[in-house]
């Protein structure tokens, strides 16, 4: 009996031979699309991580090397172990937390900074407190033992002669600041916005000082990826840090030409804030936080390191082997 051999399709075909990949061309099939690189990235809902959701919003779906997946995390602590455990491929971290999971062995490296300035301290409505020297022996809530808002913090309050040592500090995260000011579990908290401003139209704090006014221009969360993503995938990441560098100028632009109202449009959602609060995290004053200058230099960086060592954070980092910012050169 002759039996007849069953219909071969191009995908088996290709499949069985290895034509895909000795080159199509020879056989007379055109060449294959290879498949963008998938990327899951860690955030936490706060505006120091608009870029990265405002490149995914208005670009990912014409990226041509890599697909972003923005991964929503309540804490700090929750997107570094992510990160460590290879759950996701990067993240927005706090500087100073970044580089000290970088110092205990975690393979990742920063690309770019995320934003500059963008937190604030908040007391409660009515509070006496109006100065640093206030602080003493109040309980301040901070988003995490390392981070850029408790240097922060240290630095301010060695501003008035005083320092972390008397205060005393509570982790709380993000999410939960406005309502720990507001049941009187903190006298006052350190954060990212958009909490600060959160608390004031909700009528729970008002903003004591902007971060900004502590350093000037500071870093505070950066954008680091793991090595082996940046080995296997190079030219993944540069389309991303490149889409997130024009991303953190458009934020900026629609700050001074629509105050911010298509921003937060473009974002909402992935915050779950309404648009009012977007806005006044942004504004009042314009440079409350910017996204223009995301160059990862390494000078921005020792001045965080160093007022994390003041405040007895963390130890010594090798931030040459920390930083990677050639991606950021090459962007055309």
């Amino acid at each position: 009996m002759n039996i007849r051999p069953e219909p071969i399709s191009r995908r088996e075909f290709l499949q069985k031979t290895g034509a895909a990949a000795v080159g199509l061309s020879a056989i007379g099939f055109p060449s294959i699309v290879h498949s963008k690189t998938s990327m899951k990235v860690g955030y936490l809902p706060i505006l120091d991580h608009l870029t990265l959701l405002v490149s995914h919003a208005r670009e990912n779906h014409s990226l041509k090397q890599v697909d972003i997946e923005p991964k929503m995390f309540k804490s700090w602590n929750a997107a570094a172990g992510a990160l460590k455990a290879g759950v996701i491929d990067a993240a927005f971290l706090l500087s100073n937390l970044a580089m000290d999971q970088f110092s205990k062995g975690a393979g990742i490296k920063s690309v770019l900074v995320g934003h500059r300035n963008g937190s604030g301290i908040t007391v409660k409505k009515g509070s006496p407190i109006r100065s640093a020297g206030d602080l003493k022996g109040k309980k301040i809530g901070i988003p995490a033992k390392i981070s850029t808002h408790t240097a922060l913090l240290d630095t301010y309050l060695r501003s008035n002669g005083l320092s972390l040592k008397d205060v005393e500090t509570r982790v709380i995260s993000p999410p939960n600041m406005v309502l720990a000011l507001k049941l009187d579990r903190v006298d006052a908290f350190i954060v990212a916005e958009p909490f600060c401003a959160k608390a004031e139209i909700e009528g729970v704090g008002r903003t004591l000082t902007l971060s900004k006014a502590i350093l000037e221009n500071h870093i505070c969360c950066v954008a680091v990826v793991r090595n082996q993503v940046l080995r296997e995938n190079s030219q993944a990441v540069q389309e991303w840090v490149a889409s997130l560098n024009r991303s953190g100028k458009f934020i900026d632009q629609d700050k001074v030409e629509n105050g911010g109202k298509t921003v937060a449009r473009l974002i909402a959602n992935y915050l779950k804030f309404d648009e009012q609060v977007i806005i006044a995290g942004m504004m009042n004053p314009n440079d409350r936080i910017t996204y223009t200058d995301l160059n990862p230099r390494l000078a921005d960086y020792q001045t965080i390191l160093d007022a994390s060592q003041t405040a007895g954070l963390i130890g010594n980092i090798a931030l040459n082997e920390f930083i990677d910012d050639s991606f950021y050169k090459n962007i055309a």
